[in-house]
């Protein structure tokens, strides 16, 4: 028995919402590989390098410091003195004549150290010589202090003394590993930075973003500044960092498309509801069901497919396979091979619609709801003359 014409769009809406449920199940799965993904990223990154921050380099320089504390008292009647040494040992950075205001107290200098602070050390790969004045100083493994870099490496410098003010001009050159970010503390008074990257797509974050910057489809350059008054003292949480981005990466772009799944199975069951009632052709909601489920297996044999080959080509196939599958069973259905293919080919037109927008990371949204409208648009100037009521009379009759 035929369902009722007012009865029929019910149906039809019930069972696309529960169509929503495998099309979930979809997202649900992508969201699964994708956090796969990121924990052999994580793995290949462990063993590699992780994201870094580079701190420094800085002078530091270890010193003791010792006081006598002399207690004047009464024993028995008879004034006694006693002394009392301490001894504390600290490590100055960043000085200018070494920084020390306080010199009260009798005080033993250690060996000056240049430190290059570095966040995950099993990155470093190799460090040249520091060469200052002509002389070469070799690295050794450590930050040599530990309470501001968790690990790098320092330089000793048995040269310097305390009690000359001087300036240094140094050079060497490090090469660390790491993965997705890189960061700089400025803990100097004042620090300038330059960068260069082949990378297309940076990110730039941190305390402090740059003074000027280039991208291009070649990479990047990048300009920082940072002067004393903005990053006092020394601290590796004001840096300034750049994140090597992927725009839009395979799971994001399974994830953005998996999210037009409802739309897709919306739109075709309108227009079947349309031919139902403009051409008086019955579509039993099982077969709705079918061309739904087709519609939803579009974005699992995506994914599938994505994952071996590159996503233009996975997206092709799949979409040829689920538009060619569609168009084939709606010949028989429909009762008209030309209909049927013209309902292929506008599926297929939808696709790659969806394809453009997944490659527009930066218009995406304005993309997608320019097409909603242009669709809902056309919906509603192409049926604006039906008589609704009549058509719906004639149609249970």
């Amino acid at each position: 028995m035929k369902l009722a014409a007012a009865a029929k769009p019910a149906v039809i809406a019930l069972l696309a919402l529960a169509l929503f449920v495998p099309v979930t199940m979809i997202q649900g799965l992508i969201a699964e590989r994708q956090a796969r993904r990121d924990e052999a990223v994580a793995g290949i990154a462990h063993g590699w390098g992780e994201r870094q921050t580079l701190a420094g380099p800085y002078l530091a320089v270890p010193y003791q410091r010792t006081r006598t504390e002399v207690v004047r008292e009464t024993i028995d009647g008879k004034p006694r003195v006693r002394r009392t040494e301490r001894t504390v040992s600290r490590l100055l950075r960043l000085p200018a004549n070494f920084g020390l205001a306080d010199t009260t107290g009798r005080i033993k200098w250690g060996t000056p150290r240049l430190v290059i602070g570095v966040t995950d050390p099993g990155g470093i790969r190799s460090v040249s010589a520091l060469v200052i004045g002509g002389r070469e100083h070799g690295f050794l493994p450590g930050p040599g202090d530990g309470a501001a870099a968790a690990g790098g490496v320092h330089a000793e410098l048995p040269e310097l003394r305390a009690a000359q003010a001087q300036s240094l001009q140094f050079t060497f050159s490090i090469e660390i590993a790491g993965s997705e970010a890189f960061a700089l503390a400025p803990l100097g008074s004042d620090t300038g930075v330059t960068m260069r990257s082949g990378w297309p797509h940076p990110s730039f974050g941190g305390r402090f973003l740059p003074l000027s910057h280039e991208i291009g489809t070649q990479g990047f350059s990048a300009r920082w500044q940072v002067s004393r008054y903005a990053a006092p003292g020394v601290s590796d949480k004001q840096a300034l960092a750049v994140s090597f981005v992927q725009p839009a990466g395979l799971y994001q772009k399974l994830e953005r498309a998996s999210k037009y799944g409802f739309l897709f199975i919306g739109l075709t069951f309108a227009a079947f509801l349309l031919f139902e009632l403009l051409r008086r052709l019955a579509i039993h909601p099982i077969q709705y069901a079918f061309v739904g489920l087709a519609l939803a297996m579009f974005f699992l044999l995506l994914t599938a497919l994505s994952e071996h080959i590159a996503f233009a080509a996975a997206y092709a196939l799949a979409t040829l396979a689920c538009a060619g599958l569609i168009a084939g069973y709606l010949v028989r259905v429909l009762r008209s091979a030309r209909t049927g293919l013209a309902f292929g080919a506008a599926l297929a037109a939808l696709y790659a619609m969806l394809y453009a927008l997944l490659q527009a990371e930066d218009y995406a949204l304005l993309g997608g709801t320019l097409l909603l409208f242009a669709l809902l648009a056309a919906v509603m100037m192409t049926t604006r003359r039906i008589d609704w009521y009549r058509l719906a009379s004639s149609r249970a009759a």
